[in-house]
């Protein structure tokens, strides 16, 4: 199984094939595990202070896990794709930053990674889910989001999956949900999670914003899905990244990325 791709359309059911081209954004996917590989790469000053926010565990471990491999993953697609050729960047080197235009915060919204020594940046999203992590790179001034989901999850399956359209999903979307097995149906919810989970990501509304949790399928789709400029690809289990390692049989992502616009915020 391999990628998907459809330029500002409402989630299809079956996806299409997909050949990335060299300007289009990279992926890679890796187990939060391998970041104990990456001795090191340690965190800011600044991201050690939101570690000591989250749960004394895994939820702690998993944080700092994640900063680093956003550091290992995206040295890997800057060495051996954007950055083909010229001196190799380390992982330690990168710097990773968000800003949310929103509210004036540094502690949310996009991701930003600058390039050591060039003043450039690039866009940067990453997600976890059961024990990995899913990150997307796309040239700076670009909106990006990505989001992976663990097909096991029971929020999709069962009566779980049919309270989660309920408050999640919008009228249109409960419809063509409606139309499908149940087999289908909680393959499709997870689709729609991902994606939904992107788009938040890369307009900076989050899922609490304004407007609410964004709408993916019907006439009624979020705006960034209605700009010509807005492009989303699907990871589907079994797919490789750009390293050419395979992303496992139990997960699935998404990442949108797209040009900005005056209507794109």
């Amino acid at each position: 199984m391999g990628m998907s791709q459809h330029p500002g359309a409402p989630l299809s059911i079956e996806p299409r094939s997909f050949a990335p081209q060299p300007f289009e954004p990279r992926w890679a996917a890796a187990s939060l595990s391998t970041a104990d590989l990456h001795a090191s790469v340690s965190l800011r000053r600044e991201e050690l202070a939101r570690a000591e926010g989250y749960q004394d565990g895994r939820p702690r471990r998993d944080f700092v896990a994640g900063r680093i491999l956003a550091r290992v993953l995206a040295a890997d697609l800057l060495n051996g794709v954007f950055r083909a050729g010229t001196v190799r960047v380390r992982p330690e080197e990168l710097e990773l930053t968000q800003y949310c235009g929103r509210c004036a915060s540094n502690a949310h919204g996009p991701g930003r990674i600058l390039l050591p020594g060039t003043g450039q940046e690039l866009a940067l999203s990453y997600a976890r889910a059961a024990g990995w992590m899913l990150l997307g790179l796309a040239p700076g001034g670009q909106l990006l989001g990505v989001d992976l989901v663990d097909l096991g999850d029971k929020a999709f399956a069962g009566e779980a999956g049919h309270q989660l359209e309920g408050y999640a999903f919008a009228h249109q979307e409960r419809e063509i949900l409606g139309r499908l097995s149940e087999s289908a149906r909680r393959m499709a919810r997870a689709r729609a999670w991902a994606l939904k989970e992107s788009v938040a990501k890369a307009s900076g509304e989050g899922l609490a914003g304004e407007a609410g949790i964004p709408v993916v399928a019907g006439a009624n789709v979020h705006r960034l899905l209605r700009l010509k400029r807005t492009r989303v690809m699907e990871m589907l289990p079994g797919s490789r990244d750009m390293r050419g390692n395979l992303l496992p049989e139990n997960l699935m992502g998404a990442l949108l990325w797209g040009g900005r616009d005056s209507t794109s915020g």
